[in-house]
């Protein structure tokens, strides 16, 4: 390495194909060989028609395979970082049963992340924010929430409470409507 140069850090997000993509594109390997194996049976073109369809098919089976392998090695080397997930996880829950709100909140919205997007840590940091009397922040996790999950009656009806001490009752009959609509969790 020259001196003075710094490597890019390897953030480990690499290639992000869609396996719809890939299904797509092996269909389309697949259809585009037996076109031109069938031309070329008939004698349109000039290549040999079963040679053509067995390539097709293997080219097909190898993107396939090989998108499915690197899937499968982008989420087992996510593996680690589920674990360490679930710890802290649990040391929050720890802190929830201790009505230690603070701590557990800590915990939550450092799970939940910038993107809001772990569905557990979410509705716990919304209930830790309900304890504390934070009506906006419980808004806002509960809606997050509901984007990830908007089939939960008990979270319209933690929203709905959020409006009304807002004083937002229309927005707390619209999410009292959305909860009355979706069946009672047993």
């Amino acid at each position: 390495m020259m001196p003075g140069i710094v490597p890019p850090d390897d953030t480990g997000e690499g290639i992000n194909i869609r396996p719809k993509y890939i299904g797509i594109a092996a269909i389309a390997i697949v259809f585009g060989g037996i076109i031109i194996a069938w031309l070329s049976a008939i004698g349109i073109l000039p290549f040999d028609g079963p040679m053509v369809l067995g390539v097709t098919i293997l080219a097909a089976t190898v993107l396939v395979c090989c998108a499915s392998a690197i899937m499968l090695g982008s989420v087992a080397s996510k593996m680690p970082q589920y674990g360490e997930m679930e710890i802290r996880f649990d040391e929050g829950m720890e802190h929830y049963k201790n009505e230690d709100w603070e701590n557990a909140l800590l915990i939550f919205t450092e799970l939940a992340g910038p993107k809001l997007n772990h569905k557990r840590a979410l509705y716990y940091s919304a209930r830790c924010y309900e304890k504390m009397n934070d009506w906006e922040s419980v808004k806002k996790f509960c809606n997050a929430y509901l984007i990830l999950k908007p089939k939960d009656r008990e979270v319209w009806e933690m929203l709905a409470d959020a409006h009304k001490k807002l004083f937002e009752y229309g927005e707390a009959e619209d999410a009292l409507e959305r909860a009355s609509k979706l069946p009672e969790e047993k």
